[in-house]
């Protein structure tokens, strides 16, 4: 019969949550054996890592009851795990538990991860209509983003905060810079549209629109709103004409 680890071990109770993964208590007691007797081969943000990983496996499968299990064994592991306090907070925001999510952006905001920047900025502009929290928090995470895709997202939030205070040319000067970055991004197009339009630039706004309908995803809660409006503002110039 084939010896096992103790990480082995715990990992199939996550497999199995139905027979022994009922409380999370249970799961704490047997992380702190698999520390206790091979935790020193892995290290603490290791073996973090990997049961953040295990989480991202099961939120693949659709198991999200496994998927938060495995992102706070990640926590009790390490407590400062950026990677499983936003991941967390993506997965409360998925169901819709919005003080979850921002509880959970704002820990990985402190600990210096700039894509939690980014989306607790964008509850504070879609939930608490905040956008001047929402503009300090994009440029915090701007200072310490390096990814060109976490900037895509802080740029594309910014240019969303500035178009919601009415502020237009500096909307458009982010979502351009944004756009610089990543010229597929739909949600930027969706965005520039309705500055253009702000701008009564409604002729330079229908290109945009345009984009905007033919690649924004009706899945996205964001995106699903934009393409209504896409296809209203193309209804009524088609209607115009």
């Amino acid at each position: 019969m084939p010896k096992t680890t103790p990480l082995a071990n715990i990992f199939n109770v996550m497999k199995h949550p139905g027979k022994k993964y009922h409380q999370s208590k249970w799961a704490a007691f047997l992380l702190l054996l698999t520390v206790g007797f091979g935790g020193w081969q892995f290290g603490l943000p290791e073996l973090a890592s990997l049961f953040n990983n295990r989480g991202l496996e099961n939120y693949k499968a659709n198991r999200l009851a496994d998927t938060q299990q495995a992102y706070e064994l990640a926590l009790v592991v390490d407590p400062k795990s950026r990677a499983a306090l936003y991941n967390l907070g993506w997965l409360c925001e998925e169901v819709q538990d919005l003080e979850c999510a921002r509880g959970k952006y704002l820990q990985a905001a402190k600990l210096g991860l700039p894509a939690a920047y980014s989306n607790l900025a964008r509850l504070y502009i879609l939930d608490n209509k905040n956008y001047a929290a929402a503009v300090h928090l994009l440029w915090q995470g701007l200072k310490v983003a390096e990814d060109d895709r976490v900037k895509y997202s802080l740029l594309k939030n910014l240019g969303w905060a500035r178009l919601k205070q009415g502020r237009y040319s500096e909307a458009l000067q982010h979502l351009d810079a944004a756009i610089k970055l990543d010229s597929e991004g739909p949600a930027t197009y969706c965005l520039k549209a309705q500055v253009l339009e702000g701008m009564k630039k409604t002729k330079e706004a229908l290109p945009q629109w345009k984009i905007c309908l033919k690649y924004a995803d009706s899945q996205e809660f964001d995106e699903d709103i934009w393409i209504g409006m896409a296809r209203q503002r193309l209804k009524e110039e088609k209607t115009n004409k």
